[in-house]
């Protein structure tokens, strides 16, 4: 089955809201729900009066995300500081925003702007 990311860029602006306003998650805790598969979830109901989009913590929103991120932990678990420079173990939202700039980063080398 294919999932659509387009809500990608959604829940990075709510991460970023998260830790503009002070919120703080581990790397450990970050990592385990992205095993379980259910990492938006766990942001949409924790931070659920923070979230300007109720739509975040929906089962056609998460799905697609939570399965991307999974398929990285293999990648990144104790790897933050060499992959992506992450050092404070309470910089789990950081990670989230990583590895949402890590799909970006492969997407953007098939753009192309005329200059």
């Amino acid at each position: 089955m294919e999932m659509s990311l387009r809500k990608m860029g959604l829940f990075q602006l709510t991460i970023c809201h998260l830790i503009s306003a002070g919120y703080k998650e581990t790397i450990e805790d970050v990592e385990t729900h992205i095993i379980n598969e259910d990492l938006v979830q766990y942001i949409a109901e924790k931070y659920q009066a923070s979230i300007f989009d109720a739509q975040i913590g929906e089962e056609e929103f998460a799905k697609p995300l939570n399965k991307y991120f999974s398929d990285y932990i293999g990648y990144i678990q104790g790897n933050e500081d060499r992959k992506y420079g992450i050092v404070n173990p309470d910089d789990g939202l950081i990670l989230i925003i990583a590895l949402i700039s890590d799909k970006v980063s492969y997407e953007s080398s098939k753009w192309i702007i005329k200059c």
